[in-house]
This record gives structure tokens, sequence and C-alpha cells, in this order.
């Protein structure tokens, strides 16, 4: 309990320090601090708040307030290998997520435009080269993937899981979507980050929603690349669109069934991965069981030759040794986790100020 605790505790500290730090550069960038680096000051940005702020506040100070090696937060994060078909199955999920997270986000946007909200246009795009990709690439779909899991699924979502699987699931998606500080972002970030923190505790491990939330991304950025300059997937999304807008009956029954199809594979797909973790996580632990019924055994019958050396009495039979060796305690009583205050209070905090942030995007468009 002291252990969750502390955990919980480390965990607020940092996120509020990561918090205090993105709205102060977010407040300086607005003013024009970058601006002398031209269009280079948005990935210095980039770098600076996914790298150092996401990655390294959330490793660094939390391993430093919890007086722990890095190498254990790690651990903690659920940062481990999976197979390979997983990986493949988490690429198959990550284009399911994107093309229903596009159908979330234009329902939402469509919702808040009917309180008189604008949404951001971006600038026309005449030209996008490889070398422009591969960038954009990096900076908007691999970074984010691999520095807001490891602050979101994997500190967040580990330090909240005494609360229960829910409210850990809840509240680390909801800060996750407020991070983005924007109205537009707020609503289907949230959604992803309620599918994501699923998924971490489904597989046991952080790789797969870094694989799924890189995906996401990475088709968002591809797909422009690929209409820009014309690419077969290009014209493909182009001609689908066009189906869509030119017959409203059409574009109902198309949509239907484009989200039928795609909720089937979320549910298919997540479900074999849970199912291909849960047997590898079996086999581990009956491996890590078996070697240590074999340890137990070869030190009870290396007893026994001792024993029959010296002429003492042998210990009783390995079998029955080992059976008092295995113990299962059924009788444990949990103690339900009540959240300290001083993490507490730096939980309400936090969230207060993401969610007057996220506000002023709406009602001003600040930040």
């Amino acid at each position: 309990m002291l252990e969750q605790k502390k955990s919980f505790n480390s965990a607020m500290l940092a996120y509020f320090i990561i918090v205090i730090l993105f709205v102060t550069l977010r407040l300086l960038s607005s003013f024009g601090l970058l601006s002398f680096m031209g269009n280079a000051g948005d990935y210095v940005f980039t770098l600076v708040v996914q790298v150092l702020l996401m990655f390294g506040c959330s490793v660094v100070l939390y391993s430093a307030f919890k007086k722990q090696k890095i190498k254990r937060t790690f651990g903690e994060y659920g940062v481990k290998k999976v197979s390979g078909k997983i990986v493949l199955l988490c690429i198959a999920l990550g284009a399911v997520v994107y093309f229903l997270n596009t159908y979330v986000s234009s329902a939402f946007n469509g919702l808040i435009g009917l309180f008189g909200y604008e949404h951001s246009s971006g600038t026309p795009i005449y030209s996008y080269s490889f070398g422009s990709l591969i960038v954009n690439v990096i900076f908007t779909a691999l970074l984010p993937a691999i520095c807001e899991e490891i602050a979101h699924r994997g500190m967040l979502l580990k330090s909240l899981s005494p609360l229960g699987v829910s409210k850990a699931i809840w509240i680390s998606a909801i800060f996750f979507g407020l991070m983005h500080l924007n109205i537009e972002q707020f609503f289907y970030a949230t959604i992803i980050g309620l599918f994501l923190g699923f998924l971490t505790l489904v597989s046991n491990s952080i790789i797969p929603a870094m694989i799924v939330h890189f995906m996401n991304n990475f088709l968002s950025t591809y797909l422009v690349f690929s209409q820009v300059n014309g690419l077969p997937i290009g014209r493909v999304v182009i001609w689908f669109e066009s189906v869509l807008s030119s017959n409203v009956f059409i574009a109902v029954i198309l949509t239907m069934l484009f989200i039928a199809v795609l909720l089937y594979l979320l549910y298919y797909l997540t479900r074999k991965i849970g199912s291909m973790s849960l047997e590898k996580d079996i086999a581990l632990m009956q491996q890590e069981f078996g070697r240590q019924l074999l340890r137990e055994a070869y030190l009870i019958d290396l007893e026994n030759a001792k024993n029959q050396l010296t002429g003492e009495q042998p210990q009783s039979d390995s079998l029955e040794r080992l059976k008092q060796f295995v113990v299962f305690d059924d009788g444990a009583v949990k103690n339900k986790f009540v959240m300290p205050k001083y993490g507490k209070l730096l939980l309400a905090v936090t969230m207060g100020l993401g969610v007057v942030l996220t506000i002023c995007t709406f009602v001003w468009g600040a930040l």
C-alpha cells in the first residue's frame, strides 16, 4: 500500500510539472518565442515537448521521486517485448482506429460547430516531398506514439491502477485529451485514450498502444501526402469522398456499413491480441514456476544426500516437501486504496488547469 501511494504521488507530481512546463512553452510559442527559426521552430517545439517533457519527465522525474532505477521504471510502465504476430495485428488495429477516429472527430466537430465554433483550417498544401513526409512521420507519428504513451499509458495508467481498472483508464484518457489543449482534439483524443488504456491492460504491455498510436498519426500524415501527389491510395480516398458527397442516401448506407465493419474488426483484433498476450504470459509464468520447482527439488535432494553421508535422519520425500513449497493464498484480503491527499490535490489541480485551458480554446481560441 505504501508503495502504491508513493507511485501515485510521484506520478501526479511529475505530470503536474509536465503540464506546467507544457503550458508555459505554448504561451511563449504563441508570443513568437521560436519565430526567428521559421518552420524549424515547430519541429524544435515538438522535440522539446515530446522528448524532454513527455518522455524525460515521465521517466527521469518519476524515477527520482521514487528513488529507483530507470530500468525498474520501464518495467513498471509495461515496456516489454511482444511477438511479431501481435505487432502485425496492432498495425491492422491502428488502421481501424484511424478510420473510426475520422468519423468520431467529424461528428464532434459538427456538434461544436452548431455552437458557433469555427474550425481551424490548415494552409492549402500544393507540394509535398518525400523528405517532408519522413520528417513529419517522425515528429507527428513516431515521437508522440512513444513519448505520449510513456506519460499516459505508462506512468499515469500504472500509478492510477490501484483505484481500479475503470477509473485508471478514464482518468488517464481524460488527461490525454486535455493535454492537447484543443477543444477539437479533446473529444477524439479522449476516446482513443480510453481504447489505448484498455489495450494496454489487455495486452499487459505498452508496446501495442504505441503501435496503434503511431499508425493513427501515420495514416493521417500519409494520406495527405498521397492525395497531394496523386498516388493511388490518395485517388481512392478522393473518389470515395466524392461518392459520399454525391448522394445522401448512398452516403448514409455506406457509412453505416463501413462503421459496422470497423467496429467488428476493432473487437476481433483486440480480442485476438488479448488472447495471444495472455497465452504468452501464462507460458512465461509456467516456465518460471517450473524453474522454481526444479530448484527446490534439487536443494531437497542435495540436503538428503548430505544427511545420508553424515548418518543423519533423511528429510521427507522431495514430492512431499514440494507440496509444502507450493502454497496458494486464497484468503488474502486486499485493502482498498485511498488516494493520498497530496497526490489527490495535484490530480485535481492538474485536471482543473487542463479543463480551463481547453475551454479557453473553445471560447476565445487561445493557445
